[in-house]
């Protein structure tokens, strides 16, 4: 298919260093934050990521380009294009692994977890002239999208339309059968909020994997957008003591006891600290 120039997605040129504090995270997509964050910690190619999405986007762009009356068609249109016919689709088998978070691999393997897919999807419909917008929902992540006249939610593991009643069945199901739906929980997240779920969840990934050094980069990446956050200063605590680094690792856990002195975890964290201190001095003595 000979590509049209003109139906691929303009964008500014990148770089990784731009993932700091005070970011605007307004001034970009979610797509490129999250580019930039997997540059960083893989030195996967930015360009080379973006020619990607441009083919990507040719094909979809194709696809429905004769479907222009009825907004709710074309989504559904777009949606079969990704989900049926390109084998979009969440991957159970291997849900925790690296290259399911990760967007570039996602793009590549065309299989993923909810957050990672729902980035993507969220590029796609917007680059089609679609509203859309995530929802970090107590599930997992959640595509909303605005038509003229509905609010449509799409489950972007499966590429389904979601009613109000299938939402609820997921609320009781993470958070226990007496768990109601409610308004907020349908309310749009801002890009900071769902590209540090995003970090997140690749740090999980990557604790998974026991790659505890990228664990760790992305721990210091938070950190850099959000200094104060006690809970990631603890959660980086924990990664440098696995790496030994025992004293780094005091020093969190010791900034979140003086932050969250009432937090269940303290104690645990006292003889944490007790026990790293205790096995520094027997080596230094030996």
């Amino acid at each position: 298919m000979e590509l049209d120039e003109q139906d691929a997605i303009e964008q500014p040129i990148l770089t990784a260093s731009i993932i700091h504090e005070g970011i605007d995270y307004s001034a970009y997509s979610l797509l490129q934050l999250a580019t930039m964050v997997e540059s960083e910690i893989t030195g996967q190619s930015i360009l080379q990521f973006q020619d990607s999405m441009r083919l990507q986007m040719i094909v979809i762009k194709s696809q429905i380009k004769n479907e222009t009356t009825n907004c709710l068609n074309k989504l559904k249109l777009l949606l079969n294009t990704l989900y049926q016919e390109q084998g979009f689709s969440g991957d159970w088998k291997a849900f925790f692994e690296v290259k399911n978070a990760l967007v570039s691999k996602v793009l590549a393997r065309r299989k993923g977890v909810p957050i990672s897919l729902g980035i993507l999807l969220i590029e796609m419909l917007k680059e089609t002239g679609f509203s859309a917008q995530g929802i970090c929902f107590p599930s997992g992540f959640i595509v909303k999208v605005e038509l003229e006249h509905d609010v449509i939610y799409v489950d972007p593991f499966n590429g389904e339309l979601v009613s109000f009643k299938q939402l609820e069945l997921k609320v009781r199901g993470q958070l226990g059968n007496h768990a109601r739906l409610t308004a907020e929980m349908l309310n749009a997240d801002t890009n900071e909020v769902i590209i540090k779920r995003y970090i997140s969840v690749l740090k999980a990934a990557y604790i998974q994997a026991e790659n505890i050094e990228l664990a760790l980069l992305c721990s210091d990446i938070l950190l850099r957008l959000d200094p104060e956050d006690a809970f990631e200063v603890r959660d980086r605590g924990f990664l440098f003591q696995q790496l030994e680094c025992f004293q780094l690792a005091c020093n969190d856990f010791s900034y979140f006891i003086e932050q969250c002195p009432e937090d269940p975890i303290v104690n645990l964290l006292k003889q944490q600290i007790k026990q790293m201190t205790d096995e520094h001095s027997a080596q230094t003595i030996h």
